[in-house]
């Protein structure tokens, strides 16, 4: 019996050794061995931001422009994310520091092996402190343990959870999973009489849990999940002990870090730094998140319908319970669901459910424990067949098969389970939702360009007669010495400045030959008034490998940023080491702005 209590303890050593190995073998190693240098990018520019500007630089509140992270205000500069992942990152980056300071050839930034390596390690303790917390979590309710030990596996490796341990562990998810799996055990451990460090642990990990990110504090909707005797008995427990109060102290203590910071970047004990961002809470793209080809959570993590059915099947065993599942999952999925940007930015499947993992599998393992013979094997298949589809999509979206944010039904349909070289970086486009609208957008430009005339925003292009057009009797082509072709520019003259900008764009393309125009690129910009780009985006021009001879129409929705007085937009197709021979017709660009809010 000691060996099969045991088994669910050497899973998670060994899930924490996958984890690592993927780090090192995956991230670090990259193609040319300095893969280690994508550890910090995107979000994690922002929480790794804190650190540089608090113990490197010495510039909070004045540091440099960066478009990802850094916001003006009229009194100092403002990092728009949440400190609470910089502040568990904060002991890996000082390790990993030390080490910088101590090679005279590592670059003083912050940016150096030592530092980004020392965060990915700090991910593998994250998440082994996670599982960890899970499994104590799991036997407090006398789980079997081998039900604990495939749920485990199932978390890890049959959800996106592994990528944002291994090779994205800048980001804040992996945090978050590992703090709100310990809260949950923190209050398991006072229904169950605990003492008062676990009071005053159970304020200090909510503190972080909302220091993360403060809407994670819905997971206070998850404790008649856990508690035992119900929350009246919780309450009862904690209305009695006088650790309570040094709990909530513990808990304004640690949220208190925020509002000081804000302090010293801006003067203000509050700042709100997503300007131009926020949620549509009248309509939530509910039925994309669960099921949406772009990142769905049940398309690209179906394991995650195994817990789902298993709140109701928790009906039978515990009404409470199942109804503050069935609530849980109905006010994260409206939450998530309600974000301007609902698939949250590029990435591989679901990452924002990642949080919530620990809340979502507690139905599961309850269910299973009482499901032996035939139902269990079943549940073992599925999620077998899962972390298998997982990982090989996993796979795919590390080596070129699959779009890092714009994906749908087609190419969804293309790439399933394709590993051949004929479909790799075969996926373009770019498809973006707008930006945040509250108050909607002005249409301010519109033009149609047929090639056959000069039009007023549409320029250039090498442009020949053929009796194949598609309008009337024009086209612009691209060859094997033409580079740049029909150019869209505008400028502040014509497009209002200090507004978040939209483009939607399409055009008629036409290769001779299939894939003849597979490596031209599709080029946003937007110039400030001496001609300097500040935004610049380029993208592989076809959403999918084209069909020779024949006109197709492609489009794209493009997010700006604000034009500056003086500024410009541009966009153009770009034929890259002219490599690539089509023909382009009938252009068109519609360009929106955000009205006012």
């Amino acid at each position: 019996m000691t060996g099969q209590r045991s088994a669910s303890l050497f899973t998670v050593l060994a899930l924490v050794v996958i984890t690592a190995l993927t780090s090192v073998l995956g991230l670090w190693r990259g193609t040319n061995g300095d893969g280690w240098k994508e550890t910090i990018r995107s979000d994690a520019r922002g929480y790794f931001g804190y650190l540089q500007a608090l113990f490197i630089r010495h510039d909070l509140g004045a540091e440099p422009f960066d478009p990802a992270y850094v916001r003006y205000t009229p009194t100092g500069t403002l990092n728009k994310y949440y400190c609470g992942t910089s502040v568990l990152m904060a002991p890996w980056f000082g390790i990993g520091h030390a080490f910088a300071l101590a090679d005279p050839d590592a670059p003083s930034d912050g940016l150096s092996a030592y530092e980004q390596k020392a965060i990915g390690v700090g991910a593998w303790v994250y998440l082994l402190i996670g599982l960890l917390a899970l499994r104590a979590l799991f036997r407090s309710f006398s789980v079997r343990d081998t039900v604990i030990a495939w749920t485990l596996v199932a978390l890890v490796l049959g959800t996106p959870l592994l990528q944002y341990a291994a090779i994205q562990p800048g980001w804040s998810h992996v945090y978050s999973f590992a703090t709100i799996a310990a809260f949950l055990l923190t209050v398991r451990r006072i229904s169950l009489g605990g003492g008062t460090a676990w009071v005053i642990a159970a304020g200090s990990l909510l503190g972080l849990v909302v220091l993360i990110r403060p809407v994670n504090a819905i997971v206070l909707l998850a404790l008649p999940l856990v508690a035992a005797g119900g929350m009246p008995a919780l309450f009862r427990q904690l209305l009695a002990r006088r650790a309570t109060l040094l709990a909530v102290f513990a808990c304004v203590l640690v949220v208190a870090i925020q509002p000081t910071l804000w302090y010293l970047q801006t003067g203000a004990l509050y700042a709100y730094g997503y300007q131009g961002e926020g949620f549509h809470w009248s309509s939530p793209e509910v039925i994309k998140v669960l099921f949406g080809f772009r990142r769905g959570l049940f398309l690209w993590t179906p394991f995650m319908l195994l817990p789902a059915l298993c709140v109701l099947l928790l009906w039978w065993l515990d009404r409470i319970k199942a109804i503050t599942a069935a609530i849980y999952w109905a006010v994260i999925t409206y939450v998530i669901s309600s974000w301007w940007i609902w698939y949250y930015g590029g990435g591989f499947a679901s990452r924002v459910y990642i949080d919530h993992y620990p809340v979502l599998a507690l139905p599961m393992v309850l269910v299973v424990h009482h499901r032996r013979g035939a139902w269990w094997v079943l549940a073992r298949s599925f999620i077998v067949a899962t972390i298998a589809l997982n990982l090989a999509q996993l796979w795919q979206f590390h080596h070129g098969f699959l779009h890092h944010e714009s994906m749908d039904r087609e190419k969804y349909a293309y790439s399933f389970l394709r590993f051949d070289d004929a479909h790799r970086n075969k996926l373009g486009g770019n498809y973006q939702v707008a930006p945040y609208h509250p108050n909607g957008m002005s249409l301010v430009l519109e033009e149609t360009c047929g090639m056959d005339t000069d039009c007023r925003f549409w320029h250039g292009g090498k442009r020949v007669q053929v009796d194949w057009a598609h309008s009337p009797s024009t086209v612009c082509t691209y060859d094997r010495t033409t580079e740049f072709g029909i150019h869209f520019w505008a400028g502040s003259d014509t497009i209002p400045t200090q507004r978040a900008l939209f483009l939607e764009i399409g055009l008629q393309r036409f290769e001779a030959r299939a894939e003849a125009s597979i490596h031209a690129l599709g080029v946003a910009e937007v110039r400030d008034a001496k001609g300097r780009p500040y935004f610049y985006q380029p993208f592989r021009m076809n959403p999918l490998p084209g069909k020779a001879g024949v006109w197709e129409q492609l489009e794209y929705r493009i997010p700006l940023p604000a034009l500056v007085p003086g500024g410009q937009i541009h966009f153009y197709l770009w034929n890259k080491d002219l490599r690539s021979e089509f023909f382009v017709d009938d252009v068109f660009m519609r360009v929106l702005v955000v009205n006012p809010y």
